[in-house]
């Protein structure tokens, strides 16, 4: 009998989503001007979002039977979602502050944010439009308050107030991933103000430390989360200026990816929430491995990686959806809920359909989204080939020795 927090079944699932994005249709991924992107971070991402995806897999379960959406009792399934989230504050920290660190001359920050408005706009719109169409037939809504069309139009401004739902059937519509997207924003919307310690030698290495240290000291003091969450963007930062200024960790790829999994274990095998000091730092620990050269034994450099990678905003944000999909389906939802191994088979297909569902949605709405914001920042003088992250090449981001399709001979 397969138990709802059995930790094969999550790799199950990866592993049938690594397998399909192998087909044809996966070649179709992926944004213009790919040659300054950061190969082993993207193939990260998309382990990132399934891993959300997951963490909400049993939490879904427990929502259908109880009516109650709440924190998972499994510590594995519980620290899937909450790692996965830290790694993205990492991420979009390292990316940006690393932008700034390589600028040759002033960054054009309206251009830049505008870039970042069309990047995660337009599928945000479509998939909170999509929400808002179901709660409005679900309802009930109370359409003589103002309340409820000024949530309307706060919930279509690129998340960066998140989302306010209509009606209860909305709360969980989402899965409950926006909430992450205002932090981004916070996070993108400073990048003029730190700009300013990008050129110091020292600043731009004290001032993340300095970031660092307050949120250790606020988290451990039984601070807001939000403090944990500056933590994670201040690590991020602290990684690309070590990388700037050639302070990684020069050791061999694959003795830097058995330290960075040990890392990453030890936290599951210790911990039960990620958001604290100790997990913080370790995760932490483990990227500035990975950004010294550790890609998990070519897993993260594969192009099946890769490819679920670029479309891993879709799998992050579209989960939600897919679950009111499959499990609106009465006759679906009863076969779920009669045992936990069918539950699991449930999942495992509504896994497949959100991987779908995100290569639809990366093509049709993303990718012309792309495109229109490169345009419309071109004509703010930004060209439309600089990608968010450094403009330089780094020699870990493709080992000589390593094609594009070795680590998955696909």
């Amino acid at each position: 009998m397969i138990g709802l927090y059995d930790l094969w079944p999550a790799f199950v699932v990866v592993a049938l989503v690594w397998s399909l994005a192998g087909m044809p249709l996966f070649q179709r991924v992926g944004f213009e001007s790919n040659s300054a992107r950061i190969r082993t971070i993207d193939g990260m991402r998309g382990y990132l979002a399934l891993a959300v995806a997951l963490h909400h897999s049993v939490i879904y379960h427990e929502f259908l039977t109880t009516g109650v959406w709440e924190y998972p009792p499994s510590a594995f399934y519980g620290l899937l979602g909450q790692l996965g989230v830290s790694f993205f504050f990492v991420i979009s920290a390292y990316l940006f502050w690393g932008k700034l660190l390589s600028a040759k001359s002033s960054v054009n920050f309206p251009a830049l944010l505008l870039k970042r408005a069309f990047r995660i706009g337009p599928l945000y719109i479509a998939a909170i439009g999509a929400v808002m169409v179901l709660e409005v037939i679900n309802g009930p809504i109370d359409y003589s308050a103002f309340a409820t069309y000024e949530r309307a139009f706060f919930n279509l401004l690129f998340g960066v107030f998140g989302y306010a739902p209509l009606s209860s059937f909305g709360v969980y519509t989402l899965a409950g991933v926006t909430w992450t997207l205002p932090y981004e924003w916070l996070f993108y919307f400073s990048l003029p103000i730190v700009a300013i310690f990008s050129r110091h030698p020292v600043a731009r290495l004290g001032m993340p430390v300095a970031l660092l240290g307050f949120s250790i000291l606020m988290s451990a003091g039984g601070g807001s989360l939000a403090y944990c969450y500056l933590g994670l963007f201040a690590g991020g930062m602290m990684c690309a200026t070590l990388e700037a200024n050639a302070l990684l960790a020069k050791v061999h790829r694959h003795a830097l990816s058995a330290i960075a999994l040990a890392l990453l274990a030890y936290i599951f095998a210790t911990y039960e929430i990620a958001y604290a000091p100790v997990p913080m730092l370790l995760c932490i620990g483990s990227f500035f491995l990975i950004v010294s050269g550790a890609d998990f034994f070519g897993l993260l450099t594969a192009s099946r990686s890769v490819r679920l990678g670029e479309i891993s905003y879709g799998i992050y944000l579209l989960q939600g959806l897919a679950f009111v999909a499959v499990f609106s389906i009465s006759p679906v939802r009863d076969f779920a809920l009669a045992n936990t191994g069918q539950y699991w088979l449930v999942i495992l297909m509504t896994m497949v359909l959100l991987v779908f569902m995100a290569l639809v949605a990366h093509v049709v709405v993303e990718k012309p989204g792309v495109s229109l914001g490169n345009s419309l920042a071109a004509g703010l003088l930004l060209p439309t080939g600089e990608t968010i992250g450094t403009s330089e090449a780094r020699p870990w981001r493709m080992p000589r020795n390593l094609t594009i399709q070795s680590a998955d001979r696909s």
